[in-house]
């Protein structure tokens, strides 16, 4: 963005509030500073030079022979400075900030009369002087003030001078007075209209929807809102519709209907995934991300996430509860790992039952040998054995398990049904 700002010594507030619907006739966006004199105008994606002859006419129009300067940079104090320039038009070329700020005397950045005399004994006269301390030093001795006008030297003035302008999102509504609505199919022939409505606008912008919020007005004159959050993103019209119609099965109005309102609460862009061109089955990714998205919107919760507990033998320690897909995505974060590489433990959901040699020691047996899938594996070593037991009755258990290192280098973690089943050994799982 390209700040101008203007200045005029001879200006009072009075007529710089005259100035402003001529000049917003020019730019978008204006904002005063009507103490310090200035109109800083927004010429993002303006051509500057023309943009600053225009408003010098427009003032000339208004005023008659006018007094003003202006001045223009990407850096809002760089800006400022050159409108209090001699020249009447000064436009600052990017990455010359500093070579324009450096010879400047201090007093442009407007420092404090008590600061003003701290620099002026310390012998700090340009804004290069200042500029070269370092940020420490000058907060240990010129304080906040102090390091704020060290940014500006420096050409980093962090200052808003214009607020962000919130973009509306789409939003459509219908009401009636003669009349109210009880019945399903006709709410349903009301909010078709309004989807189709919200859809296309969404379209024209590219962005699909990814909340919406139902709000029905009632004849008791209150109102009931609804929020709709579907699977996946969309600007589709028959994606909402379907996903509503499920909504309104579960909806519980407590007196007629006199108006509906369809509101998007939040967007995202149309982002299309990148693949590999020559992947075959790739044609057919988006198809596959709507169908799933119909799922859980026709099925609901069909999502899973692990809910652990502290029981003794790890396959039992994990259970899978269903939940909400928007739950889930903002619950279940991956996180960065840690700077240092750590191995993972890849456990068997079920163990899966392989052969084992053994070599007999004073209280167990050692494995040496395994078989699982293939040929045999020949183990190194083995750490064990770690002895578990518990349960009642049939659902009693002992095992002894033993981490082990392959000839290959991998570490496996296996284990031995002791008692009654003490032959059989099994695969728990990996660590890579």
């Amino acid at each position: 963005m390209t700040f101008i700002c203007l200045w005029s010594s001879s200006w009072t507030p009075e007529s710089i509030t005259a100035l402003v619907p001529g000049l917003l006739k020019i730019v978008p966006r204006l904002s005063l500073e009507v103490g310090r004199r200035l109109i800083w105008a927004d010429s993002r994606s303006l051509a500057v030079g023309e943009i600053t002859g225009r408003l010098l006419s427009s003032l000339e129009e208004q005023q008659g022979a006018t007094s003003a300067h202006i001045g223009a940079s990407i850096v809002p104090i760089v800006a400022e400075v050159a409108a209090r320039y001699p020249s009447v038009t000064t436009i600052i070329s990017p990455g010359r900030e500093r070579e324009f700020l450096d010879p400047q005397p201090v007093a442009v950045l407007g420092p404090s009369p008590q600061l003003d005399s701290l620099f002026e004994g310390v012998g700090i006269e340009k804004c290069a002087d200042l500029a070269r301390l370092e940020g420490e030093s000058v907060e240990v001795r010129f304080g906040a003030e102090g390091v704020q006008l060290w940014r500006l030297a420096r050409v980093d003035d962090r200052r808003m001078i214009f607020n962000s302008s919130p973009r509306s999102l789409p939003e459509s509504a219908l009401d009636w007075v003669d009349y109210t609505l009880t019945d399903p199919e006709r709410l349903v022939f009301v909010i078709n209209a309004l989807v189709d409505n919200v859809c296309t606008a969404l379209t024209e912008r590219g962005q699909c929807a990814r909340e919406m919020t139902l709000i029905f007005s009632l004849a008791n004159r209150t109102s009931y809102e609804h929020l709709v959050r579907p699977a996946r993103s969309t600007s589709s019209r028959k994606a909402w519709m379907r996903l509503i119609r499920t909504h309104l099965d579960n909806i519980v109005l407590a007196d007629g209907v006199v108006g509906i309102t369809l509101r998007v609460e939040a967007v995202t862009g149309e982002v299309e995934r990148q693949g590999d061109v020559f992947d075959r089955g790739f044609a057919t990714a988006r198809a596959t991300e709507e169908t799933v998205a119909q799922l859980l919107d026709d099925q609901g919760a069909v999502i899973v996430v692990p809910s652990n507990t502290r029981h003794p033998l790890l396959e039992r320690r994990t259970s899978w509860l269903t939940q909400e897909p928007a739950h889930a995505a903002r619950t279940h974060v991956v996180r960065e790992s840690q700077a240092e590489p750590r191995f993972t433990l890849q456990i068997l959901q079920t163990p899966r039952p392989i052969s084992v040699k053994t070599a007999k020691r004073r209280d167990h047996d050692l494995p040496v040998r395994y078989r699982d899938n293939g040929g045999w594996v020949t183990i190194e070593s083995a750490a064990g054995p770690d002895r578990v037991s518990g349960g009642q009755w049939e659902e009693s258990y002992a095992r002894e398990y033993f981490r082990c290192v392959t000839e290959e280098g991998t570490l496996v973690w296996i284990f031995r049904e002791t008692g009654e089943r003490e032959e059989e050994w099994y695969m728990q799982g990996w660590w890579d």
